[in-house]
C-alpha cells in the first residue's frame, strides 16, 4: 500500500526554522568573537613587545620607589603591617607592601582627579564643583587603603579557618603517635601531612627550627604567634605545660581535640539555626529596600510632573497653591537628588548588612567581608531594574 505522506505541523516547522536561524546567528557570533579576540591578542602582543624594551628599567625603578616610599612610614605602622603579613602567611617585606599600596593610591587618586577636572564634576547633592573634585581626590585614596586592609583580613581569616578546621585531626594524630611510643617531636613531624595545609607547613617550620638549634618549646610558641588562632595558641600552651609537668600528654591532646570538635559542631548548629535571620536580612537588602526606594522615587517623579502640568508660575513655586480645600506644595527634593540618595544608602546598607550576616552566621565580622561588594552591587542593580520597570508601568498609566 502506498505510504501516507503527512505534512509537518506548523509549530514544528516554525521551531525548526527558528532553530536553524539560531544556529546561523550562533555561528556568526562565534566568528565575530574569535575575530575580535584575534585582534585583541595581536594588539596585546604588540604592546608586550613594545614594553619589553623598558620592562627591566621600569621594574628596577618601581622596586626602588616602593622601598623608598615604605621607609617613610612609622615603626608602629610597619610592625602592624608586619604582623598582618605573618598572619596572612606571606613572605613580603612590610615596607614594600606599604610602598606598593601608597603608590597605587596616589596613582588612582591622581587619575580620578584628572578625570573630574577634565570632564567636569558630576553634580552630587548640589555640592559645589570644588568639593566634588576634592572628594574625587580623597575618596579613591582612602578606598585603596581600605581595599588593602580588607584583602589582608580575608587572607588572615581564611588561613585561620583552614588551621582550626584540621587542628583536631592533627592533635588526634599526635596523641595516637605518642601512645604508640614516639616522642613529641617525632609525633609532630609525622603529623605534618600535605592535606593539613598551612598547619602542616608551620609544623615543618617548627621541625627545621628545632634541627637548627632552637628549643622545641620556643619553636612551638613561635608557630602559635604566626597564626591568629586562639585555639592553636591554647593547644600549644597546654602541650608545653604537659611536657614540663610530665603528665598524660596524649590524653590531654585527645581531650583538646574533642573539645574543639564539640565547639565546631556547636557553631554548625548555630549557623543552621540563624539561617532564617540571615535570609531575612538578605531579603530586606536585596528586595525590600530597593522596592521601597524605587516606589518612593516614582512618587517623587510623578508628583513633580503633576505639579508642573498644573501650570503654576515660577514666581509662586515657593508658596503653597490653594485650590478649593486642597493645598499643593512643590516637593523640596528632585528625582535626581533622591536617586543619588537611594544609591548611596543602598550601597552603605549592603556593606554593613553583609558584615552583619557574617557576624550572625559565623560569629566574625571578617567572614562577611567577601559578601560586601556582592550585596552592595546587587542591591543597587535591583533598585535600578525596579526603577525602570515601575517607571514604565506608571508612565503607561499616566498616558491612558
Amino acid at each position: 500500500m502506498p505510504q501516507k505522506i503527512t505534512s509537518p505541523k506548523p509549530f514544528q516547522a516554525i521551531g525548526s526554522m527558528l532553530e536553524g536561524i539560531w544556529e546561523v546567528i550562533n555561528t556568526i557570533g562565534s566568528y565575530i568573537i574569535l575575530a575580535i579576540a584575534n585582534i585583541v591578542m595581536r594588539i596585546v602582543d604588540f604592546g608586550l613587545e613594545f614594553l619589553k624594551k623598558f620592562n627591566g628599567r621600569f621594574v628596577m625603578f618601581s622596586k626602588a620607589s616602593q622601598s623608598r616610599l615604605g621607609s617613610y612610614f612609622s615603626k608602629n605602622s610597619k610592625s602592624r603591617v608586619g604582623m598582618m603579613v605573618i598572619y596572612a602567611g606571606l613572605s613580603r617585606n612590610p615596607e614594600d607592601i606599604l610602598g606598593i599600596v601608597l603608590m597605587y593610591s596616589i596613582m588612582i587618586s591622581a587619575a580620578t582627579t584628572f578625570l573630574a577636572v577634565a570632564t567636569g564634576p558630576i553634580p552630587i547633592f548640589g555640592l559645589p564643583p570644588r568639593v566634588i573634585i576634592l572628594l574625587a581626590m580623597i575618596a579613591p585614596f582612602a578606598a585603596t587603603w581600605a581595599f588593602f586592609y580588607v584583602i589582608f583580613l580575608v587572607l588572615i581569616d581564611k588561613r585561620t579557618s583552614c588551621v582550626e578546621k584540621v587542628l583536631p585531626d592533627v592533635l588526634t594524630m599526635i596523641s595516637q603517635n605518642m601512645i604508640a611510643g614516639m616522642t613529641v617531636y617525632n609525633s609532630l613531624w609525622i603529623a605534618a601531612r600535605p592535606e593539613f595545609g598551612p598547619l602542616a607547613m608551620e609544623i615543618q617550620t617548627v621541625a627545621r627550627e628545632t634541627l637548627g638549634g632552637e628549643a622545641f618549646e620556643k619553636s612551638l610558641l613561635n608557630m602559635s604567634e604566626r597564626i591568629s588562632s586562639y585555639k592553636l595558641s591554647r593547644s600549644v600552651k597546654l602541650m608545653i605545660q604537659g611536657m614540663r609537668s610530665g603528665g598524660e600528654l596524649p590524653t590531654v591532646l585527645q581531650e583538646i581535640a574533642n573539645d574543639i570538635r564539640s565547639e565546631q559542631n556547636l557553631f554548625k548548629r548555630m549557623s543552621a539555626q540563624t539561617t532564617s535571620q540571615a535570609m531575612f536580612i538578605l531579603f530586606a537588602l536585596l528586595i525590600g529596600a530597593p522596592l521601597l526606594f524605587s516606589s518612593s522615587l516614582q512618587f517623587v517623579t510623578i508628583f513633580n510632573a503633576i505639579y508642573e502640568k498644573v501650570g503654576f508660575n515660577d514666581n509662586t513655586n515657593s508658596m503653597p497653591q490653594q485650590t478649593g480645600m486642597i493645598s499643593l506644595h512643590k516637593l523640596p527634593i528632585s528625582a535626581n537628588f533622591f536617586f543619588q540618595y537611594a544609591v548611596i544608602t543602598l550601597g552603605v546598607s549592603g556593606l554593613f548588612g553583609a558584615l552583619l550576616i557574617g557576624l550572625i552566621k559565623n560569629g566574625k565580622l571578617s567572614s562577611g567581608v567577601p559578601l560586601m561588594p556582592v550585596v552592595a552591587v546587587l542591591s543597587i542593580f535591583i533598585f535600578w531594574l525596579m526603577t525602570i520597570l515601575l517607571g514604565s508601568f506608571f508612565r503607561g498609566m499616566m498616558t491612558m
